[in-house]
């Protein structure tokens, strides 16, 4: 007998309890980690009991509790995208780890499945992982490998760096090539974005605006929740997306016949600037540190996320072109043809630079994420900048780096089959058959 438990995360709690009566039919017993109150009541109607349930809601705010740990909270507030807005945010940091703590234990709890965007999960994987408390539970985070587009993998800590590979799920062989490819998941996120930019979604959201529709007032990460705070962010985002059209962009064309480096911009509040890049999350400060870094005759080439227009306001983008020889790309160009005809690429840890090391172009990253093993990966930091005599050193290092082992393989092997979305972005992850291959999946993790 298995026990198990699931954080709920907004549209993907629908996800995860489907494959959650999945396991039950196989004997695991389940629990949940939740953070409001509706979904605290959907999870009862699908029959658990309230003992297997432990809602830790805005209510912490005010339940006084001793910490179990040193978890540095100031790391984990400034990464929240919500919390960082709300004075009472150590309070309940502090406040939800004994509950949590007490929760795994009493439940005797092997595997906790989640992700790691909130303050609140990556805490979770701090308490797990430290020694004093003896819990003999992991944390893992299912996640698409990006490419391929149709697989997955658990990683096993907050950065997102290590797969979990105490398993070998099987691929068949042959296996097929690993082809540079945008993500399904960022391709489906960009048709809802576009989507949402078409009249009578704006009439909506003004609608759902006005009747408080989806916002969960007691869910600590959902912000801002008072009604002037919204409206300026709602305003402010709004404005963002009229002025960055009179923002001039080039297009490709312009690159022709020059040495250049790219870096595409993140979109931001994202965990992947936020939690996994952190330190790394001033995407200014970056830019401008790999400007300062080549040559004076080369350019870098900045490129904004497609889903991103509204995240940056007008003046971002006007600080960034002042920089001698920096070249602001239409986000619409074709970023796989730019990598060919690049130099190299930098990114915290977009899947650019994943796409970059499959052309066979060095990729630098500024943090360790998953693919980051590819022998054209680089990891990176403001030391490489500080320390090394110019990009050549850099360029040679990426061409020295030795295959360690058989990276396609590799990725094949520890990943499965399957889609891992949410109903809302991607209808099709609640498929019978999706549903029925992901379950087998974390069959095979549970009992690994």
């Amino acid at each position: 007998m298995k026990n198990i438990c699931f954080v709920s995360n907004y549209k993907k709690t629908f996800f995860f309890e489907a494959i959650a009566a999945e396991l039950k039919k196989e004997g695991v017993t389940i629990y949940w980690i939740v953070l409001n109150r509706m979904l605290y009541d959907f999870l009862l109607q699908q029959g658990y009991d309230r003992s297997q349930l432990l809602l830790i809601n805005k209510d912490y705010r005010n339940i006084p509790s001793a910490p179990v740990g040193e978890y540095k909270l100031n790391e984990l507030v400034w990464s929240d995208r919500a919390l960082k807005y709300y004075s009472w945010s150590y309070d309940y940091l502090v406040n939800i780890q004994k509950p949590l703590l007490d929760f795994v234990k009493r439940n005797a709890i092997s595997h906790i499945f989640g992700e790691t965007t909130y303050a609140h999960e990556v805490l979770i994987t701090r308490i797990l992982k430290d020694p004093g408390h003896e819990l003999n539970c992991i944390y893992l985070n299912p996640m698409t490998t990006r490419i391929p587009t149709d697989r997955f993998i658990f990683l096993a800590d907050e950065f997102q760096s290590t797969i979990y590979d105490k398993i070998n799920s099987g691929a068949i062989e042959p296996l097929p090539e690993l082809s540079p490819a945008r993500p399904l998941e960022s391709i489906k996120v960009q048709k809802l974005v576009n989507q949402s930019l078409k009249p009578a979604s704006k009439i909506r959201r003004i609608g759902r605006f006005f009747s408080l529709a989806n916002l969960q007032k007691d869910d600590p990460s959902i912000s801002p929740t008072d009604f002037f705070a919204r409206l300026k962010k709602g305003i402010t985002e709004e404005m963002n997306r009229i002025t960055y059209f009179f923002i001039r962009t080039e297009n490709a064309s312009v690159t022709e016949g020059k040495d250049f480096v790219i870096y595409t911009l993140h979109k931001q509040p994202e965990a992947s600037i936020d939690v996994v890049g952190r330190y790394y999350d001033d995407q200014y400060a970056n830019i401008f540190n790999i400007w300062r870094f080549i040559p004076a005759d080369w350019y870098i080439v900045v490129k904004e996320h497609n889903n991103a227009i509204g995240d940056r306001g007008y003046g971002f983008f006007r600080k960034l072109k002042k920089m001698k020889n920096l070249i602001l790309l239409n986000e619409n160009e074709d970023s796989h043809e730019l990598i060919k005809k690049s130099r190299a690429v930098f990114s915290v840890s977009g899947s650019i630079a994943y796409e970059a090391a499959l052309y066979g172009k060095p990729a630098f990253l500024f943090s360790p994420v998953f693919f980051s093993i590819h022998p054209k990966c680089i990891k990176i930091g403001l030391d490489d900048f500080r320390d090394k005599e110019s990009i050549y050193d850099l360029l040679k290092k990426a061409a020295d780096k030795k295959e360690l082992f058989n990276f396609k393989e590799y990725i094949y092997n520890k990943s499965f089959l399957g889609l891992i979305s949410d109903p809302l972005t991607n209808p099709d992850c609640m498929l019978p058959e999706n549903i029925n291959i992901v379950a087998k999946a974390f069959l095979i993790i549970i009992h690994s």
